[in-house]
C-alpha cells in the first residue's frame, strides 16, 4: 500500500514538473512573439498604399499616434501653419479647420471645442500632430493593427466595400494555382475589404492590413459601405457690368449651361474685424435689384471688400474667424449662392492667403461657394485656384 502512494506521489511530482516546464515553453514562446511583433517594422498604409514617412512616427502608451508636421504637409495639408509666437498650429483640409496649441488637451475643431485624447506636441525640435484626433479633420478613418504593427488609413471619401468570409481560407500574395506565400489564415465571418475583382480571385486587405488575393469561392457577395464623392464645378458666368445695384438694366437671357452671377459689393470688414451689411441701409433699392436678378435667371454672389488694412483686421486666427463666421450667417440667412473676395488693399498678404484658406472649408461645409478676384499685383492664382471654386480675373 505505502509502494503504491509512493509511486502516485512521484508520478504527480513529474507531472507536475512537466506542466511546469511546458508552462514556461508556452511562457517563453508569447514572450518572444510579443517581442517579435514589436519589433516589427512600423508600416503606414494610406488607401491601399504604403507609404514612407519623412520623420519618424510616434505611437505612445495609450495607442495616440503622432505624424511629424512635415508629414502632415506632405499627406494632408501642404498649406498647414505653425505659429511660433503663440505656439499654435492652424491645419484646413475639404471642410474643415483646426487650431491646436502645444501641451493643450482641448482643440478648436470646426470651431468647436473637443477634447483631445493626445496633444500637440514638440519632441526633438519638431511639431508633432495627434493625427488620432485629427480624424474628422483629414476625412479619413484610423486603425492600429498592433499585431501587425500597421496603421491603416481610409480616405472617407474614396469607395470602400467589405465582404465575409464564408469559407476559412487563406490570403496569399498572388493569385492562382502558384499563388506565393500565405500571408495570412482568415475564418468563418472574418471581415475583409474588398479592392479589386479580378476572375476567380478577388484582392482584399484584412484587418492586419495584409493585402493579397483569395477565391472569390470563401468569400460573401461585397457590400458597399461608401462611394467616391465627386466634385463637380459648374461653368462661371459673371455679369459685371450688371453688378451695381442702383443700375436699372432691361431683361436679357443667359446661359443656363453656366453659373450666372453678379456680383454687387454688400458687405465691409471694419476696423474692429466686424462684418458691415451694406444692404441694410439700402433696402428699396437692394429689394428692386434682388428682384431684378431673380427675374432674370442671376444669382446674387455679393462681395466682400475692406476700408481697413489686412495687418489689423484678419492678422489672428480670432480675428479671421470673427469675419468669417460672421459673414456666413448672414450668406445663410439672405440664401446667397456663394461669396466673391475682393479686398481693395491688401498690406499683409500671407494674413490674407491664411484669411481665403480658413474661410473656404468652412463656407464649403456649409454649400456655399467661394470666388476671388485678382484685383492685386501681389495676388498669386497659383496659390489659391486650388482652394476657392472661381478665381475671376478682372
Amino acid at each position: 500500500m505505502i509502494k503504491k502512494n509512493k509511486k502516485l506521489n512521484m508520478f504527480k511530482v513529474k507531472c507536475s514538473i512537466l506542466i511546469t516546464i511546458l508552462l514556461i515553453f508556452i511562457t517563453i514562446f508569447c514572450i518572444n512573439l510579443t517581442r517579435k511583433n514589436k519589433e516589427k517594422e512600423l508600416t503606414i498604409l494610406l488607401n491601399n498604399e504604403f507609404l514612407e514617412t519623412i520623420n519618424e512616427v510616434i505611437i505612445d502608451d495609450e495607442k495616440n499616434i503622432y505624424f511629424s508636421k512635415d508629414d502632415i504637409q506632405k499627406i494632408f495639408d501642404e498649406t498647414i501653419y505653425f505659429n511660433e509666437a503663440e505656439k499654435e498650429l492652424i491645419t484646413t483640409y475639404n471642410t474643415h479647420v483646426a487650431l491646436l496649441k502645444v501641451g493643450e488637451s482641448y482643440g478648436l475643431i470646426d470651431d468647436e471645442n473637443i477634447e483631445l485624447k493626445g496633444e500637440l506636441k514638440e519632441n526633438k525640435n519638431l511639431i508633432y500632430i495627434p493625427i488620432t484626433d485629427m480624424q474628422k479633420v483629414y476625412d479619413i478613418e484610423l486603425e492600429y493593427a498592433e499585431d501587425n504593427n500597421r496603421i491603416i488609413m481610409d480616405s472617407l471619401l474614396k469607395e470602400k466595400k467589405e465582404a465575409s468570409i464564408v469559407k476559412k481560407g487563406k490570403v496569399t500574395e498572388k493569385k492562382g494555382f502558384f499563388n506565393g506565400k500565405n500571408l495570412e489564415n482568415l475564418i468563418i465571418g472574418d471581415k475583409i475589404i474588398i479592392l479589386e475583382e479580378n476572375g476567380k480571385y478577388t484582392k482584399v486587405r484584412t484587418k492586419l492590413g495584409n493585402i493579397g488575393y483569395i477565391n472569390n469561392k470563401k468569400l460573401s457577395a461585397p457590400a458597399m459601405l461608401r462611394e467616391n464623392v465627386k466634385q463637380e464645378k459648374q461653368p462661371i458666368e459673371v455679369y459685371d457690368n450688371y453688378s451695381n445695384i442702383s443700375g436699372i438694366y432691361d431683361n436679357f437671357s443667359v446661359d443656363s449651361q453656366k453659373l450666372n452671377v453678379v456680383v454687387p459689393v454688400f458687405f465691409y470688414i471694419d476696423k474692429n474685424s466686424k462684418v458691415l451689411d451694406r444692404t441694410t441701409s439700402t433696402t428699396a433699392t437692394y429689394s428692386v435689384y434682388k428682384n431684378w436678378a431673380d427675374s432674370n435667371g442671376l444669382q446674387i454672389m455679393p462681395t466682400l471688400t475692406n476700408n481697413e488694412n489686412v495687418s489689423s483686421t484678419l492678422l489672428s486666427y480670432s480675428q479671421r474667424s470673427q469675419v468669417i463666421n460672421s459673414l456666413k450667417e448672414m450668406m445663410i440667412k439672405y440664401n446667397y449662392i456663394g461669396i466673391n473676395i475682393e479686398l481693395a488693399t491688401i498690406d499683409d498678404i500671407n494674413s490674407f492667403y491664411r484669411f481665403i484658406l480658413e474661410l473656404t472649408p468652412r463656407f464649403k461645409a456649409a454649400g456655399i461657394k467661394v470666388a476671388v478676384t485678382l484685383n492685386n499685383s501681389n495676388l498669386e492664382k497659383s496659390r489659391i485656384k486650388d482652394v476657392v471654386d472661381y478665381v475671376i480675373e478682372d
